[in-house]
């Protein structure tokens, strides 16, 4: 089992890229690290990345990224992937401030990147509004909970801290609820 340790970065798809990063900097308090055409990259104030927004039709999160332990077998993880019937692939140094990255599809679709090395793009940056540190909770809307809950604790090596009834579970990869 691949054992993530904590969520790295959100990649959201919006329809109206400069609205988002306004959104993103002047009330969320993030800080622009990189633009590309079509794609942002947003830190938190101590410079860790956190949103990766996309330009694109539907405003909507696609993307996941988590952290796993330095010394993970990145070869292993993917044979062990490929063995769940979970196509994937690896690729370096794609992302700010990231180098090798695993790449994958949970069962709704999600792009999922697992990554060992990371480095601050930026760091005590002065900031308007809230100003995270981190990312820490990601929540969505899924067809099937048991399905989708599954799979994080089976694959990604998630524990199950609570559910509510049989349509609803909060999962943790870290000391993070």
């Amino acid at each position: 089992m691949i054992q993530a340790r904590r969520i790295g970065h959100a990649t959201f798809e919006t329809p109206d890229l400069d609205r988002a990063i306004d959104y993103y900097t002047q009330v969320n308090g993030l800080v622009l690290a990189e633009r590309e055409p079509g794609r942002a990259f947003l830190a938190s104030k101590l410079g860790q990345l956190v949103v990766r927004l996309d330009e694109g039709v539907n405003a909507k999160c696609t993307g996941l990224s988590f952290e796993v332990a330095p010394d993970t077998d990145f070869a292993a993880a993917s044979q062990q992937l490929s063995e769940e019937g979970i196509e994937n692939e690896l690729s370096n140094d794609s992302l700010p401030g990231m180098g090798r990255i695993l790449r994958f599809k949970d069962p709704k679709g999600t792009n999922m990147e697992l990554f060992s090395e990371w480095s601050f793009i930026g760091k005590h940056h002065q900031v308007i509004g809230v100003g995270p540190h981190k990312l820490g909770h990601v929540a969505f809307i899924v067809d099937d909970a048991k399905k989708i809950t599954e799979f994080y604790t089976k694959v990604l090596g998630f524990r199950v801290s609570d559910w509510v009834e049989d349509f609803f579970s909060f999962l943790r990869c870290g000391p993070d609820h």
